[in-house]
């Protein structure tokens, strides 16, 4: 189990709705199977143990589940049968309350509402039932999302797991004990909520659409029902946070959730209110075993029983055959602006389904290395494999030179941008990187002098001279004690002015803040113009979501014809959805001064709170910086700890006076993975996760 393959990787979770259970009956029985084979299903079990990796978790919700089984809680027996959330406190009450009966249950977060990918559309705390069918079935508090993004444990685990193992298909098994929906398999996404209709055409869809709906089709005829009736089968109809449309948004992964069942399909009620029955328990574990060999089949790739084996797979090597990690392989018709990045793991594998009818092309790109784009040639008979061996591109010397109007050495932190990754670098002096060729932005930011931003394309030795001036605040405004959450989604076209009458024509500015945001990426965006009398200048605009905090930096010359003129910031919206918006903490507009302020001409300070930044960049390679604000004197730690929260290292250990601080991390002998990193103070506690990338 410890030996590490190159090799396609399945996922079954079992169950995560704590009544749910036939999830758990399930996933047993195939450990069972594993361990003590059907002849009728051997042969799919050597396929699949030969030519993938399978990873089975039977409950990622055990407190859950202690509650729908019986259990002693301060010597009181605690027993509900329906109860569906995780064990959690959320109205800190001290105790965990829920009530016996559907729904109604004020403490636990549904498990399957709490992935960051369109969670802001969960059910909030203490939400009522909402809908047609709430009269005869009322589950008010069911769906409660969780206090922000991941906030479970149990979430956590499953996605910390996700992002490390690449699966490239996964099922997960639920069970409707209403019957409205079970007998059903579900994969990402169909929404209809933009169009508000039940039209295949306006609906959207994910991409790949037409493979992942043709495994489905599969599936539902395979998992048949007591009465021979295959199950029903939809891409997910709303944005609600689920772990499918997740999985694949995140990683690629194609996950299926599958509602087992046996309701009679006239009255869709369980007997007794439970939603697993003696009598029919059999015929539902043995229907769906057929289901997951169909899936460990279509990962193995080998048109085992007629099963279609289309897909590329195959390792990303450089030339020397050492396989790279966290290498980019984008096939287009796969992946749209709703997807991230598909990496490769850490033995430089990838592998992805195809559709027999589709043609592809395929790109592999890797920092430091040429792209490779190629045709994709596949068959139903057997999958590609097709490894990649991508050659380093040449290096160049790139000299920076700092000047300072009073030749003073000061730390200095050089953050560089490029198409694949971004990086952190801490200097005081002149210096000279070896960098691969390609085009970079580069920012260089100190506590005393002017921020600078230049773009450069390196395809020779070069030079750069940041000659600085001093740091003028020239503005700075805070806005998070407004609520400004609710002001971008309720009112389209309300905008946030600052003035410029203070400048001059030519003046060179950096726009600095610092805020987050969630849009509908390619239909909603916060635009930033200069607007002067009639004359409009588009600087820059954001779609899509960047869920932590972190600071921009956006460089900008007053033109000519200025005269009075002002920045706007501005979101336009679609109305058809409603995303959560924009959220700014503050905004500086600074510029270079020839001498040091003078301290009664500085801007005045802005209120100071206990906070911690997400890092940036993320992920890194080899270094990020981590800034934390402390409102007065203060003993800061902050620590390291592995993704299962194992000590690591402290790497901030002293005194901080009230401010921002920031310091710069260097991850060098660390290997590729996700991180936590912790700040600690005697009044406050913040943590959050990093990625290093090698």
């Amino acid at each position: 189990a410890n030996i590490r393959e190159a090799e396609p990787k399945v996922l079954i979770l079992g169950q995560c709705h704590a009544e749910e259970i036939y999830g758990v009956e399930i996933a047993m029985e195939i450990i069972k199977q594993f361990l003590y084979p059907d002849q009728n299903k051997k042969q799919f079990l050597q396929e699949g143990l030969f030519g993938s990796e399978i990873w089975i978790v039977p409950t990622h919700n055990p407190e859950g589940l202690r509650v729908v089984h019986g259990w002693n809680r301060n010597d009181e027996y605690l027993l509900d049968h329906t109860f569906r959330k995780s064990i959690r406190d959320v109205t800190n009450y001290g105790v965990v309350d829920y009530q016996v009966g559907i729904g109604h249950d004020h403490d636990g977060v549904d498990l399957n509402r709490n992935y960051d990918f369109n969670w802001s559309f969960g059910d909030t705390l203490l939400q009522p039932c909402s809908g047609s069918g709430c009269t005869t079935y009322p589950d008010d508090f069911d769906y409660y999302r969780g206090e922000y993004p991941e906030s479970e444990l149990e979430v956590q685990a499953i996605v910390n797991l996700a992002r490390e193992q690449n699966f490239l298909l996964s099922i997960a098994y639920h069970s409707s004990r209403s019957g409205r929906i079970d007998r059903y398999i579900i994969y990402p996404w169909a929404w209809k909520d933009k169009c508000k209709c039940d039209v295949t055409e306006l609906k959207q869809h994910s991409p790949g659409f037409n493979l992942i709906e043709s495994l489905g089709v599969e599936l539902a005829s395979i998992v048949t029902s007591y009465q021979n009736q295959d199950y029903q089968h939809t891409g997910s109809s709303y944005r609600k946070g689920n772990a499918q449309d997740w999985f694949y948004s995140e990683t690629g992964c194609i996950q299926y959730l599958i509602e087992a069942g046996h309701s009679d399909t006239d009255d869709n009620i369980y007997g007794e209110g439970l939603l697993v029955e003696e009598e029919f328990i059999n015929d539902v574990v043995e229907s769906n075993l057929d289901g997951f060999f169909h899936v460990l089949m279509r990962a193995v790739g080998n048109n085992y029983n007629g099963v279609i084996a289309n897909q590329i797979r195959g390792q990303v090597l450089d030339d020397n055959s050492i396989p790279i990690s966290g290498a980019i392989v984008n096939i287009p018709k796969l992946e749209n602006d709703l997807t991230k990045p598909r990496y490769t793991d850490e033995m430089g594998f990838y592998s992805r389904l195809l559709h027999p009818d589709e043609a592809y092309t395929l790109s592999v790109s890797a920092f430091g290395y040429k792209t490779i784009t190629s045709s994709i040639n596949h068959s139903s008979a057997k999958a590609t494999d097709q490894d990649f061996n991508l050659s380093l591109l040449p290096k160049y010397n790139l000299k920076v030179s700092i000047s300072t109007p009073d030749n003073q050495i000061a730390d200095f932190s050089l953050i560089r941008k490029h198409v694949l990754q971004a990086d952190t670098f801490l200097i005081s002096a002149d210096e000279i990187f070896v960098w691969p060729e390609g085009d970079y932005e580069l920012t260089l930011i100190s506590s005393a002098y002017m921020t600078d931003v230049v773009d450069i394309q390196l395809r020779n030795d070069e030079a750069i001279n940041f000659s600085l001036l001093y740091k003028e605040v020239s503005f700075q405004k805070q806005y998070s004690s407004q609520n400004f959450q609710n002001w971008y989604s309720g009112f389209v076209g309300d905008s946030i002015a600052v003035p410029l009458d203070y400048l001059s024509s030519g003046d060179s500015i950096v726009i600095e803040m610092l805020f987050k945001y969630e849009l509908e990426q390619g239909y909603d965006y916060l635009h930033l113009n200069y607007i002067n009398n009639l004359d409009t200048i588009n600087i820059k605009k954001f779609t899509g979501k960047s869920l932590e905090f972190y600071i921009e930096h956006i460089p900008f010359q007053i033109p000519v014809n200025h005269s009075g003129g002002k920045l706007l910031f501005q979101v336009h919206k679609d109305d058809n959805i409603n995303y959560p918006g924009v959220q700014i903490d503050y905004i500086k507009i600074l510029r270079g001064s020839s001498s040091p302020l003078k301290i009664d001409e500085r801007s005045p300070a802005m209120p100071y709170k206990y906070s911690l930044a997400q890092n940036f960049p993320n992920p890194f390679n080899p270094s990020t910086s981590i800034s934390f604000v402390v409102p007065n004197r203060s003993q800061v730690i902050i620590s390291i700890y592995d993704i299962r929260g194992n000590f690591i290292e402290k790497i901030v250990d002293g005194v901080y006076v009230s401010g921002k601080h920031t310091i710069n991390f260097d991850a060098a002998r660390y290997s590729t993975g996700i991180y936590l990193y912790r700040l600690k103070t005697e009044d406050a506690s913040f943590t959050k996760k990093f990625m290093v990338i090698k």
